[in-house]
């Protein structure tokens, strides 16, 4: 008890030096806040083209709702406004005691609606929990412990599940791609260490809301000892917004001496893998002995540039447009799995996870043809 006060005090302290950093900020001016923020998304948003915006249109009737009165809560408005047309998961204002996410379909939330918000749109189709006591036996370990006390998702979660299933199947849940690369590192060895003799893998990324490239490059780059283009990237070129910069060719390649070679791999995912998780999902689709199970991901590829207005608001936007090895665009479709089976919320309440049981039965079957 005494351990949660703890963290409840401390959660009180952070938010009353908020509070004062937010009411003693450089506010800036209603029209130069407007313009900042629109001239960031003029140079720098990658996705024009993808949400068929008309630019021009948009700017001309936002501009003219703008003037040296406007408050700050008509601001506000207007830039939630602007970023629901947009309907882009990886776009977001943000100030004190408000969080506006654009694609999400929610009003903006509150302080006490934020510490709830996880990006996850829910489905009910999977149950870490029910993988734990069914699936695992109760038997399984966790690591790479995260406190998110800043910024959401708020919590104290730990981002790596591991265990055996049956028939020698090794598993492994990631929730999110973690920053903590030596965390990170040593998790994933340790994983790889432990399970190396393994009949074969479950790699189990639903409900993973993405984050950093440190998880996807490690551990993909654990199974592989050739070098593969996964992915296509074009930086956002501020001349116009139609324009990018020359195209990156994003490669996996091996990230140890000794890689996990022609062993049979299931990467698990569904609507809720999203962002660098999907970009993952690529990588591993470039390994022969791999295949992707369950629901079609969330379709959100580009790279995010984080920004700050000159009243101290925080925003979000992507700066990529990245598409597939074969240079296909994938937002706002996402990725398709090799065998599309997912489960209902009657699936889960019965204590029943169809993806991982099929999963388990590929894997320990003879044949591992796609």
């Amino acid at each position: 008890m005494r351990k949660y006060l703890k963290y409840i005090l401390v959660a009180f302290l952070i938010s009353i030096i908020a509070f004062w950093f937010y009411l003693n900020r450089e506010k800036g001016n209603p029209i130069e806040n407007f313009n900042y923020f629109f001239n960031v998304f003029k140079e720098k948003y990658a996705n024009f083209e993808v949400k068929a915006i008309d630019w021009q249109d948009i700017y001309n009737y936002y501009s003219e709702k703008v003037n040296e009165r406007t408050t700050d809560e008509e601001l506000f408005n207007i830039f939630q406004e602007f970023l629901t047309k947009l309907n882009d998961k990886h776009c977001r204002i943000y100030r004190f005691n408000q969080l506006c996410f654009s694609g999400f379909g929610l009003p903006s939330l509150n302080y006490f609606t934020i510490l709830s918000f996880d990006y996850r749109v829910k489905t009910d189709d999977f149950s870490l929990k029910l993988i734990k006591k069914k699936y695992l036996n109760n038997s399984y370990e966790k690591s790479l412990r995260v406190y998110k006390l800043l910024e959401p998702p708020f919590g104290i979660r730990s981002i790596f599940t591991t265990g055996w299933l049956s028939d020698s199947i090794a598993y492994i849940h990631i929730t999110e791609m973690s920053n903590k690369r030596e965390g990170v590192h040593n998790s994933i060895s340790d994983f790889c260490n432990k399970y190396r003799n393994a009949k074969g893998f479950i790699i189990d990324i639903r409900d993973n809301f993405g984050g950093w490239a440190i998880i996807p490059e490690d551990l993909a780059g654990r199974f592989t000892n050739k070098e593969r283009i996964y992915a296509i990237s074009r930086l956002r070129n501020p001349d116009s917004i139609f324009s990018f910069e020359e195209p990156e060719y994003w490669t996996i390649k091996p990230s140890c001496e000794k890689p996990i070679l022609n062993k049979p791999i299931v990467l698990l995912v569904n609507k809720n893998t999203a962002s660098s998780a999907e970009l993952f999902t690529l990588r591993m689709k470039t390994i022969p002995n791999v295949i992707v199970i369950g629901n079609t991901t969330a379709g959100i590829f580009g790279d995010m540039y984080n920004g700050k207005l000159p009243n101290g608001w925080n925003f979000g936007l992507p700066v990529r447009k990245t598409n597939d090895q074969n240079d296909v665009s994938l937002e706002d479709i996402g990725i398709i799995p090799d065998i599309l089976i997912e489960n209902t919320k009657e699936d889960i309440n019965n204590g029943k996870d169809k993806v991982i049981e099929y999963a388990i039965k590929y894997l320990s079957s003879g044949d591992k043809n796609k």
